[in-house]
């Protein structure tokens, strides 16, 4: 199944053509790394897919919605759409475990039931010791594992992840990696991950190459040794 269904999107910013009709699909259980030079369209296209940005012409589909007409895309989002931000997005205010907490309880779950889900998210990327702690008392490698947990929490069915890893030792790297290609292969999530490191692509069913708004290049991987 279609989680995710860009057709023949643009994206201008001014005189700044970041997209330049751009089809694409990731499907149920699919991982899907996404490279190219800076300035090429990389952040631009994760933005798109997830609703946070509209395209300026063509159609985005989350599920078989057309995020046109979905009057609520922050419920969407919530619900359907977890992302891990480049710069993280941490609330400074909330502990790592509230940042986490907070998209459930914006659904209305109980704080409760929101702080188990937020304790599995957090032990899922080996960062349940720091729970109770600020981001300002965290490393950058801690608060990049915050940040996807609070991605990672929930029923979502697609997330969108801007080089996750950027903040981690290689091995650390490769740990997140692998959750998220369990999330593919074990509950059907679709992963699209913007990264520049060969290395983490390898763990992708594709790579697509995006140049000056297109994409320039789309291959399937199968470098199995990587996983």
């Amino acid at each position: 199944m279609t989680v995710v269904r860009l057709r023949e999107v643009t994206r201008e910013h001014g005189q700044v053509h970041a997209l330049r009709g751009v089809s694409l699909e990731v499907a149920s259980g699919e991982l899907v790394a996404v490279m190219g030079p800076s300035g090429s369209g990389k952040s631009t296209l994760l933005n798109v897919a997830g609703g946070l940005d509209r395209p300026t012409s063509g159609s985005v589909t989350i599920e078989g919605r057309d995020l046109a007409e979905v009057a609520d895309l922050a419920a969407l989002r919530r619900g359907s759409v977890g992302y891990v931000f480049q710069d993280l997005n941490l609330i400074p205010s909330l502990t790592a475990a509230e940042n986490v907490m907070l998209p459930r309880e914006l659904d209305g779950v109980r704080t409760g039931q929101a702080r188990k889900e937020a304790l599995i998210a957090l032990a899922d990327v080996g960062a349940e010791e720091i729970a109770d702690r600020f981001p300002e008392e965290l490393s950058g490698g801690q608060r990049q594992r915050v940040a996807i947990a609070r991605a990672l929490v929930g029923e979502r069915r697609l997330l969108l992840a801007d080089e996750p890893t950027g903040a981690l030792d290689t091995a650390t790297g490769d740990e997140i990696l692998r959750l998220l290609r369990s999330r593919c292969d074990d509950d059907g999530v679709a992963v699209l991950l913007v990264t520049h490191e060969p290395r983490y692509a390898a763990w992708a069913d594709r790579v697509i190459y995006l140049r000056d708004g297109l994409i320039a290049e789309s291959n399937t991987v199968r470098l199995e040794s990587a996983r």
